[in-house]
C-alpha cells in the first residue's frame, strides 16, 4: 500500500471513529428523552438502568481504550504520559460504574460510601494528572483577560460546588438536624385508633440480601469516611474545573488545540452532572436515570473525541514532517 493510500485510510478511519462518537451521542441523549420519565410506581424499569449503564459505562470504555492507543504511539505530539494518565482515569471510571451496577441495581444496597467510589476518586486523580501534563509543559504567557476568564470559571464553580454541596439541604436533611425536643414531641404522637375489626398493616417482608458475604462489612467500614469522600468529590470537581478553563485558554488557538478543547468540554460536562448529582441528593430528590446524566456519557464521548483528534493530528503532521524532509 502506498504513502497516500495508507493516509487516506487513516483519515477515513478516523472520520468514521468521530462519526460513531457523534452518534453514540445522539443515541445516548434520544434514550434518556424517550424513557427516563418514571412508571406509573415512580420507578425506573429495569431494562432502562441496563441500558443507561451500558451507554455511560461503555462510552467510558471505548474512550480508555483510544487513550491507550494514543500512549502506545510515538508519534503523539503531546506526550505518551498524558494519554496514559486520561486512559487509566476513564478506565478507573468505567470500573466504578460497573460496582455502582453492582451495588444498586445487582444487590440493592444503597450504602453512604462503596467500593466504586474508591475507583471515582482515583479516576479524578489520574485525569487532574494527564490534564495537568497536558499543561505545565506549556509556558503559559497568557494575557490579563485570559487569566480573568480562567479565575472567573474557576471562583464561579467553587462557589456552586460549595453552595449545592453545603448550602442546599431537603426535607430530609432539616429532619435529621431538627431539636432534640421537636424530635421528641414529634415521636410521641398518638397514633390514630384503628377502626372496629381492621387488623394492624403488617410491613412488607424485606427482599432477601443477594450481595456476597464480604460487601457488607466493607460498606460498614467504609461509613465512617462518607464526609471526607463527599468532601474529595468536591475538591476534586473543582481542580478539574480550573484545569479545564485554563485547558480552553491556553490552547485556543493553533492546530493542535482542537483535542484539548474536546478534553476541556469533557471535564466541564462532568462537572456539570456532578454538580446535578450533589443538589438532587442533597434535596433528596435523586433518581437513578435522571435527564441530567447523560452529561456523564457526554463527558466519556469528548474524552475520546479528543484522544481520536490528536492521534490523527499528531500522526498526519509527522508525515507531512517527513514529505518536507524528503
Amino acid at each position: 500500500m502506498s504513502k497516500s493510500a495508507s493516509a487516506a485510510s487513516s483519515r477515513s478511519l478516523t472520520t468514521l471513529t468521530v462519526a460513531l462518537g457523534v452518534a453514540w451521542g445522539i443515541v445516548a441523549l434520544l434514550f434518556f428523552l424517550l424513557f427516563s420519565s418514571p412508571g406509573v410506581d415512580g420507578e425506573q424499569p429495569g431494562w432502562f438502568l441496563i441500558g443507561i449503564t451500558i451507554l455511560e459505562t461503555g462510552a467510558f470504555a471505548v474512550s480508555s481504550a483510544l487513550c491507550f492507543r494514543n500512549w502506545r504511539s510515538s508519534q503523539i505530539v503531546s506526550g505518551r504520559g498524558v494519554w496514559l494518565w486520561i486512559g487509566l482515569g476513564l478506565l478507573s471510571y468505567t470500573l466504578g460504574n460497573l460496582l455502582f451496577f453492582l451495588w444498586g441495581n445487582v444487590w440493592g444496597l444503597d450504602p453512604a460510601v462503596s467500593l466504586g467510589d474508591f475507583f471515582y476518586i482515583l479516576s479524578y486523580v489520574f485525569l487532574a494528572g494527564g490534564m495537568l501534563q497536558a499543561v505545565l509543559p506549556r509556558r503559559l504567557n497568557l494575557e490579563p483577560p485570559q487569566w480573568l476568564i480562567v479565575s472567573g470559571l474557576g471562583l464561579g464553580g467553587v462557589l456552586i460546588a460549595y453552595f449545592v454541596n453545603y448550602q442546599v439541604a431537603g426535607p430530609l436533611s432539616e429532619a435529621q438536624t431538627a431539636p432534640p425536643l421537636v424530635q421528641l414531641v414529634q415521636n410521641a404522637a398518638p397514633q390514630q385508633p384503628l377502626p372496629a375489626g381492621a387488623a394492624p398493616a403488617v410491613p412488607a417482608p424485606e427482599e432477601p440480601n443477594t450481595a456476597p458475604a464480604w460487601v457488607l462489612p466493607l460498606d460498614q467500614r467504609l461509613e465512617p469516611f462518607q464526609s471526607a469522600v463527599g468532601l474529595l468529590y468536591v475538591v476534586a470537581d473543582c481542580i478539574l474545573l480550573v484545569i479545564a478553563a485554563t485547558l480552553l485558554v491556553a490552547f485556543w488557538g493553533g492546530r493542535f488545540s482542537q483535542s484539548w478543547k474536546l478534553i476541556a468540554i469533557a471535564a466541564f460536562c462532568l462537572y456539570i452532572a456532578d454538580m446535578f448529582f450533589a443538589y438532587s441528593v442533597n434535596v433528596g430528590t435523586y433518581q437513578e436515570g435522571s435527564l441530567w446524566e447523560v452529561f456523564w456519557t457526554f463527558s466519556a464521548i469528548f474524552f475520546g473525541l479528543g484522544a481520536v483528534v490528536e492521534h490523527a493530528i499528531s500522526t498526519q503532521s509527522r508525515r507531512s514532517a517527513r514529505r518536507r524532509r524528503a
